[in-house]
């Protein structure tokens, strides 16, 4: 097994122009299969024992851990605030090497036959106990690492539906969470209302008819779960996107987080974003309305429609005013 995954390493080296693939889906992961192996093998290491069941035989495994022993033992004897030099580096014993990344490449599978949330069962697991078990910055490096859009999305750690929104913005963060046909040009800063009735009214129905608020918030929020599934990211980075201030987009979130989770309601949420999702693969034309964001950002109304429209209006005797044009320019905005 060590010699076959030797020989696949060794093509990947060496590659030809017959070796390369034309699938995109394959062209990516091959593109990407010396640093998604490293990435897998840094995460089995990180989170042994509990990756131990992906050494294919016992005498794998033996090998892996006494190398994990060794490299444990490095790091406990630094210093206190000092970082181990090579801490992130290859075993020297080549069969020590060579069985970790067997085991990395049995995490990985073979992606080419499989969909991407089994490959995110497989990683998660791991990741939560590495990210757990280690520094605060591990989750960090994996981000900072250039590896395959499949084994970025596995990666990533994920909280209701969204990427857990840390204080690192690097580009990795950005791998749409799922495979979409729309984008987030495609995705309104507000989920229009009949979208809403058409798709959320198990869980509409559960509220007050008499709460203006609670749909307005869940409008917004499945307008942020639709971006963060077209682009990615984290959920400040796509309502910066969709032009929600930031604390907006946090109070909605606040609100439908006591509003569903001590019910266990959220499921209800992530089904219905999920149908619109569907819903905007399936059309063959789709609203831009990125552009119509960026075009109404600076747009007022024309003082010459103004003028007709406040005829008779003795108020609006100055039409051309900031005070007057500001309001009508956000009503017709709206």
């Amino acid at each position: 097994m060590m010699l076959a995954l030797q020989r696949r390493i060794d093509r990947h080296l060496t590659p030809t122009k017959h070796s390369r693939a034309t699938n995109d889906d394959c062209s990516k992961s091959e593109q990407h299969f010396i640093a998604d192996l490293i990435a897998a093998a840094q995460l089995i290491r990180l989170s042994w024992p509990d990756s131990a069941r992906l050494a294919p035989s016992s005498a794998v495994a033996d090998l892996i851990s006494r190398h994990v022993a060794a490299w444990t033992a490095l790091r406990g004897d630094r210093s206190p605030g000092r970082r181990v030099r090579d801490a992130w580096a290859a075993p020297q014993d080549p069969a020590e090497c060579g069985a970790l990344l067997l085991a990395a490449d049995t995490l990985l599978g073979d992606r080419g036959q499989e969909d991407g949330p089994a490959l995110r069962e497989r990683i998660q697991p791991l990741a939560t106990a590495a990210f757990t078990r280690n520094e605060a910055n591990t989750g960090a490096a994996f981000r900072r690492m250039n590896v395959s859009p499949d084994l970025s999305r596995a990666l990533a750690q994920r909280s209701l539906g969204f990427n857990r929104a840390g204080g690192h913005h690097h580009a990795k963060q950005h791998v749409s969470s799922c495979q979409c046909h729309f984008g987030i040009e495609h995705v309104p800063a507000l989920l229009p209302e009949a979208w809403i009735g058409a798709h959320f009214g198990d869980l509409s129905s559960l509220w007050d008819p008499k709460d203006v608020w609670k749909p307005r918030h869940l409008r917004r929020v499945a307008s942020l779960r639709l971006v963060e599934m077209a682009g990615g990211g984290t959920w400040p980075q796509r309502a910066a996107i969709l032009g929600i201030p930031w604390i907006t987009a946090q109070r909605s979130l606040t609100v439908l987080k006591r509003s569903l989770l001590p019910g266990g309601l959220w499921p209800l949420l992530d089904t219905a974003v999920e149908s619109v999702a569907q819903g905007l693969d399936a059309d063959a034309l789709h609203v831009d309305f990125a552009t119509r964001r960026r075009t109404l950002s600076t747009w007022q109304i024309p003082v010459e429609d103004l003028v007709p429209l406040t005829v008779g209006l003795v108020r609006f005797a100055n039409v051309e005013s900031p005070l007057t044009r500001a309001p009508v320019t956000a009503l017709v905005w709206a």
